[in-house]
């Protein structure tokens, strides 16, 4: 699977040691590498529920 969002401060969060490796998070639509498969389900609960608040966090990384 290809990413079709863009990398939110929210998953650079998840794995700040990868921040600049926009690569690593490609192959996923929520998260990167790094991370299990629970981890992205979390994570990606974590972002709708950031996305519905308007929170920051849901916001493109820069």
């Amino acid at each position: 699977m290809s990413r079709t969002e863009p990398i939110t401060r929210l998953e650079v969060a998840a794995c700040p040691t990868h921040r600049l490796e926009v690569r690593h998070y490609s192959s996923h639509d929520v998260g990167c590498d790094c991370l299990t498969d629970q981890r992205r389900s979390d994570l990606a609960t974590r972002l709708d529920k950031a996305r519905a608040d308007g929170n920051p966090l849901a916001d493109m990384a820069e």
